[in-house]
């Protein structure tokens, strides 16, 4: 027992010699060491190498030698200054007997804190080419026999400006280990790989994907193959099982299968680009969903093969209320090249399920994503709600109701941006409306009671009594919607309504602010839009807009290239009836030329201004005013994007008649009774009263026009501006010169006939006038020069109407045959 202790004294004490040995020298022949192996590594490198420090330790890897570098930059092979690596530090560990030989065989490798940057420039030149080629005779003084790779914290850049790949992997802990048997090794890998991306052209996959990944890869050398084993990598509560080779001993080429286990749909949607799918994100699955990927060919532009799909799943949001049960689903995707999706291939076939207990059925397939071929099915009936609370629709709040749909579509989608071409996509089908609600848009707009069918032919759309309530109005529509598919699918392409319009009320108030936004915002605007051609007939039995309030309204509105004509719009108001046409036309938004002409039939004077809010002037009112006009009308007028007028824009012709007219209590007028001695004034009645009024420069013409009336009977003429500067000239009889003095009143007054008339003028402001006489000696030729001067204003303005209806006449044929 004594002999084991001594044995095993001397045995400690030597381990403790040798070892304290090892250190000893470590530390003596360190600078040697460092120099030897600086020496031998700059045989093997091409590219400068900085270095902050270098360190030697018999510890750290004990019982192999430790070189450690700190602060390393390792230059790339590219033209230029940048980094191939840089790292915090990398331990080389290596075996010290050989060392002391000269031989510097690296057994094992840590590197921390490092980031890679691979990169292969436009004509295929690579940046890692770091290492000098070496003679067969020449010996290499450092080998590697590696058993341990350990990566802490490093970032792998790979960017490839040939095949346009960009590729981004992180990793905070990653472990191998390497074994050699007749020239092929076998690593096997533990640890986690983050992808920040898988970047191929515009299209970026797996972004800040963090993967577990357990891998057995085989590499052989002789000839340039590596073989996945296995692999498995674990994404949250889903496994990959990966397997394949990649050989690139003639050209890279490729042959990799990953197969998912146990995976979700929350799994399936993380490996598309998160642009695409980010609204799906938040979904949840249960029952079985499949998903299997391969990659087959040079490496470069592989073919590419997904099939997933589910059995009996249930798809739900767990914030929302409705969901996808019993779902069933094939779906495959195809393509020639990850980068060239011309000749890519999407199929879901067999794609079934309830929607809150709703059963549908579809199938989707594309041909070509860079030029569409599309083929699609749906069959259905959905309840609207449900729809909405298991995806909601941007800007569409309380959906509500039930939709049937049977529709199909199919052919290539360019196809329709053409409209020699658009037919040949086929389009069928029906969407059948049953009480659908919802709220629209910033101004919660809310359509209720929608009701009808949607027939899909090609292109167009046939409304089938549609009908519901828009707010406060309701409506019944049938015709053709035209052009809609492709007004749906892309921008700046025509619409094209043709339909009849049956109403019991519109309220026009309402329907305006909804299309130029709030009155004062930034929003608030007319405008008739580019690609909206209408063919409109409409029968209305009320409608309001301010103080107006027609009834019977029946006419048509021809919509096109920013241009609104309608013709013969009749309708009833404010106690008689009318009868119009008119163009508007909106090509210049900020100035919108408006031109009409209109037949007005007993309609109460009284009513006109009180519905035109006495135009915005109070020196005539609808309260001093009774009667019944008969009147045509031609006018022109500019507006602003508010539909403002612009007053000096305003031309007007109005030949009218006034039956049973009353003009009470009008100031100026009591104000005659000065000169006339009449005290009914006040009150005058009158028998029918003609005149051919024109309004332009912002003045209104009234040619002389004689009023009889209860009282007497008067001539009047005159011009009153939109200023309100008025200047109005009066005949009257001079029923008692007691109130005139005769001196005053010279040239004045003219006897005819035996009766003496009296010549008055009114003149000034509407807020500040005076009745006065008329004493100038040219009051005849005043009157002859106003009459002249109206008749030149409206020969002028009659012929520039002439002239709109002619170009309004040619626009009426083929009024849907537009240029896509």
């Amino acid at each position: 027992m004594k002999a084991v202790r001594k044995i095993f004294f001397y045995l400690t004490l030597s381990l403790v010699v040798l070892i304290i040995a090892f250190g000893g020298s470590v530390i003596l022949f360190k600078d040697r060491i460092i120099r030897q192996f600086i020496r031998e590594a700059n045989k093997s490198l091409g590219t400068p190498v900085q270095i902050g420090r270098i360190d030697v330790s018999a510890w750290q890897g004990f019982p192999n030698l430790a070189i450690t570098f700190t602060d390393v930059y390792v230059e790339d092979s590219h033209p230029g200054i940048y980094p191939l690596l840089t790292a915090k530090t990398i331990s080389f560990y290596l075996n010290p007997l050989e060392t002391w030989r000269g031989k510097y065989a690296i057994r094992g490798l840590k590197i921390d804190q490092s980031e890679t940057h691979l990169k292969i420039d436009e004509k295929g030149r690579t940046n890692f080419a770091v290492v000098k080629e070496q003679g067969k005779t020449e010996e290499k003084s450092i080998s590697f026999d590696l058993h341990k790779v350990k990566l802490t914290r490093t970032t792998v850049v790979y960017q490839d400006l040939q095949a346009l790949q960009h590729h981004i992997f992180e990793s905070e802990d990653l472990v191998a280990s390497v074994s050699l048997n007749s020239n092929v090794y076998k690593i096997e890998t533990k640890g986690d790989v983050t992808i920040g991306k898988i970047g191929i052209r515009n299209l970026s996959l797996l972004e800040k994907k963090r993967f577990d990944i357990d891998a057995v890869v085989n590499y052989d050398d002789t000839n340039k193959n590596v073989s996945v084993e296995k692999a498995t990598l674990d994404l949250g509560n889903s496994v990959f099982d990966v397997e394949g080779d990649y050989n690139f001993k003639k050209t890279d080429v490729v042959n990799v299968k990953a197969k998912g286990k146990n995976t979700d749909i929350q799994t399936v949607l993380s490996l598309f680009p998160e642009s695409a799918t980010k609204k799906l994100k938040a979904y949840q699955s249960k029952g079985d969903v499949y998903f299997s990927l391969s990659l087959k060919g040079e490496i470069l532009k592989p073919f590419i093969s997904i099939e997933f799909g589910c059995k009996n799943a249930s798809f739900f949001h767990p914030d929302y209320k409705s969901k996808i049960e019993g779902a069933n689903l094939r779906g495959s995707f195809a393509s020639p090249s990850p980068t060239d999706f011309s000749r890519a291939e999407l199929f879901l076939k067999d794609f079934s399920g309830k929607l809150n207990g709703n059963r549908f059925e579809s199938e989707l397939s594309i041909q070509d994503f860079e030029d569409p071929y599309v083929s699609l099915k749906f069959k259905g009936d959905i309840d609207a709600a449900s729809i909405q609370n298991f995806y909601p629709i941007d800007n569409v709040m309380d959906l509500s109701g039930e939709v049937k749909a049977d529709i199909t579509l199919d052919g290539k989608i360019s196809l329709l941006k053409n409209k020699t071409t658009a037919q040949q996509v086929q389009a069928t089908g029906t969407l059948d409306l049953k009480d659908v609600a919802f709220a629209s848009g910033k101004q919660r707009i809310h359509f209720k009671n929608l009701n009808g069918s949607l027939q899909f032919n090609r292109n167009d759309i046939a409304m089938s009594n549609v009908s519901g309530k828009l707010e406060r109005s309701d409506f019944l529509l049938n015709g053709f919607l035209k052009n809609v598919i492709t007004f749906l699918l892309f921008e700046n392409q025509p619409i094209g309504i043709e339909a009849d319009l049956r109403s019991d009320f519109l309220d026009v108030d309402q329907l305006l602010t909804f299309g130029l936004g709030e009155s004062g915002s930034k929003d608030f605007g007319f405008e008739i839009p580019t690609d909206l051609h209408m063919n409109f007939n409409c029968n209305v039995r009320r409608m309001k807009y301010k103080r107006f309030s027609p009834r019977e309204i029946k006419g048509d509105l021809l919509v096109k290239n920013k241009l609104a004509v309608s013709r013969n719009v009749f309708f009833k108001a404010m106690g008689g009836s009318l009868i119009a046409s008119g163009i508007v036309d909106a090509k210049n938004h900020k100035a919108i030329d408006v031109s009409s002409s209109f037949k007005v039939d007993g309609i109460n004077v009284d009513s006109v201004f009180y519905v035109f809010e006495n135009f915005y002037q109070d020196f005539i009112q609808a309260k001093h005013l009774k009667g019944q006009a008969i009147a045509d009308v031609s006018l022109e007028m500019a507006l602003n994007e508010n539909l403002k007028l612009y007053p000096e824009t305003l031309t007007a012709d109005i030949g009218v008649l006034i039956k049973n007219g009353e003009l009470n209590n009008f100031e100026p007028v009591q104000k005659l009774n000065r000169y006339i001695d009449d005290e009914t004034l006040n009150h005058l009645r009158f028998a029918d009263l003609r005149n051919d009024i024109h309004i332009e420069n912002r003045t209104i013409y009234i040619p002389q026009m004689e009023v009889r009336s209860n009282a007497t009977t008067i001539a009047i003429s005159g011009t009153h501006s939109f200023d309100q500067q008025i200047d109005y000239r009066v005949i009257a009889p001079l029923r008692s010169r007691k109130k005139i003095d005769p001196d005053e009143a010279f040239g004045a007054i003219e006897e005819t006939g035996g009766q003496t008339k009296v010549f008055l003028k009114i003149v000034g402001t509407t807020d500040n006038y005076e009745v006065k006489l008329d004493k100038e000696a040219t009051k005849k030729k005043i009157v002859s020069d106003l009459k002249k001067e109206v008749k030149e204003l409206k020969d002028a303005f009659l012929n520039r109407g002439i002239k709109k209806k002619k170009e309004v006449e040619l626009q009426k044929d083929e009024y849907f045959d537009w240029d896509n």
